[in-house]
Formats: structure tokens, C-alpha cells, sequence
């Protein structure tokens, strides 16, 4: 056996060589935390809520992943736009990258707007569950609070890949990071009623995770308007509506979306 085929200097080849663990941990790494981030929020308001009432507790879980599930879909076709980005971005073609991030913008902002219209309709889900009726009103209640900010994580996802079809992941991860603590500290205030803010319970909760979401849009906007990247991808500039590029982000996106959906609905 030669030295190269002994399993250490084998292993310092394959971490360090282009394309090697290193390189894939670099980029899998923010990815895997960022994807965790909205989890690790809904688990925060579940153990905020252990504290506040059981009522609260049990109504969180299905509420919450229920509205996920919906948002599930159009996060999905909205973030496809990282593969469109990654592909302008490998051919050189980087006055395509702003178009294509807007088109992602466009839709994610539609579907935000849109999505509270169906509240109706998505309320007779919890009926059909026969939980207690003290309980489903709880889960309404929250279940109502996140559609009605659903617009957030949607138009994140959208900015988000930006950084992440460039292999930029980092800020992504940031984002998120920022953005949980953002709840966490917002739960503590909003559900018990602390630091003079008034008591809200589940609602409380809900609010919290909103205006976390909020917060991520706002500082995925900055990031991806100013700043050097802005410059040089012109991400502001171009934003005019591109039918062409929206019509294959619809085409391709949406069966990624489709099976995000999935994945969490068969779970929920």
C-alpha cells in the first residue's frame, strides 16, 4: 500500500481538494441551519407555551404545522429561483441574476397577499378534527396570526436565494440565526406579558414568529439591494417584470414546491 492509499493522507485529500468535505460542509452547513430555523422557532413557541397554559401547549403543534404545510408549497416554488441564480451565475450571464431574483420577489409578494383570502376555507380543517371546541379555538387563533404573515418566510425564501445561488450561504445563515433569537425573545415578552408588553398567550406566540419572519424580510432586502453584491449583480436596477423568466420559474418551481408540500402535509 501506498502512502496516498493509507486511509489519513487519503482522508487529507479528499477534506481538502476541490470539491471535497470541505468544501461541501462549507456550503451544507449555513443551508442546514438555516432550513432548521423556522423548526427551532415553532419549538421555542411550544416550550414558551408548556409554560403558560396546556391548552396553549396542545393547540401550538397542529395549528403550526398546519400552517406550514400551506406555506410549505409556495416557499418551495419561490426558493427554486436559487437554481436559476447558480446557473446565470456559472455561464457568466449575471444581468440575469436581478431578473430572476424580482420574478422570485413577484410571486412570493402575490402569494403572501392572496394566501389570507382562504382563511375560511383553511378553518374548516380544525373542525373537522373534533378537538375540544376550547381547543380549537386556540389553534384558529394562532393558525389565523401566521397566514396572515405568511408573506414573510415566502418573500425570504425568495431573496434568500440570491446568497444561495451564489454559494454565499453564510449571510443566509445569519439571517436565520438573528431571526430565531428574534422569537426567542419576543416569545418571552409577548406570551407572558414582560418588559411591559401586554399578555397574549398562544397569540402571543404567533405574533412573535411573525414579526421574527418580518424582521428576516427586512434584512434579506438590505443585503441583497446594497452593498457590494448590489453593485456588481445589479439587483435593483432590474427589476422589471420578465414573463419569460416567471413562466419557467412557475414550470420548474412549482413541482419542487409540490413536493416540499407533500413532504410536510404527510407529516402534519
Amino acid at each position: 500500500m501506498t502512502t496516498s492509499d493509507q486511509p489519513l493522507p487519503l482522508l487529507r485529500g479528499r477534506w481538502s481538494s476541490p470539491g471535497g468535505y470541505r468544501s461541501v460542509l462549507k456550503l451544507a452547513i449555513p443551508l442546514v441551519l438555516s432550513t432548521s430555523s423556522w423548526s427551532i422557532q415553532h419549538f421555542a413557541d411550544r416550550m414558551f407555551l408548556s409554560h403558560y397554559s396546556t391548552d396553549s401547549l396542545a393547540a401550538a403543534m397542529p395549528a403550526g404545522m398546519l400552517s406550514f404545510s400551506i406555506i410549505a408549497f409556495f416557499i418551495g416554488t419561490a426558493s427554486y429561483a436559487t437554481t436559476f441564480v447558480a446557473q446565470y451565475y456559472g455561464a457568466g450571464r449575471h444581468d440575469r441574476i436581478g431578473p430572476t431574483v424580482w420574478q422570485a420577489i413577484y410571486f412570493s409578494v402575490a402569494c403572501g397577499l392572496i394566501l389570507p383570502v382562504f382563511l375560511p376555507a383553511f378553518r374548516m380543517i380544525f373542525s373537522i378534527t373534533r378537538h375540544a371546541p376550547e381547543l380549537t379555538v386556540l389553534e384558529v387563533a394562532y393558525f389565523d396570526i401566521l397566514m396572515w404573515g405568511a408573506l414573510f418566510p415566502i418573500y425570504s425564501s425568495a431573496l434568500s436565494s440570491f446568497f444561495m445561488g451564489l454559494g454565499r450561504n453564510w449571510p443566509v445563515m445569519a439571517v436565520n440565526v438573528v431571526m430565531t433569537i428574534v422569537n426567542l425573545l419576543l416569545d418571552y415578552a409577548l406570551i407572558f406579558g414582560n418588559w411591559g408588553f401586554p399578555e397574549m398567550g398562544i397569540r402571543g406566540a404567533a405574533l412573535a414568529t411573525v414579526l421574527a419572519a418580518a424582521f428576516g424580510a427586512i434584512a434579506f432586502t438590505v443585503l441583497v439591494f446594497t452593498g457590494r453584491d448590489a453593485r456588481e449583480f445589479k439587483t435593483f436596477p432590474r427589476r422589471g417584470f420578465d414573463r419569460e423568466i416567471f413562466r419557467r420559474r412557475l414550470r420548474y418551481g412549482t413541482p419542487s414546491g409540490l413536493q416540499f408540500f407533500l413532504d410536510v402535509s404527510a407529516f402534519t
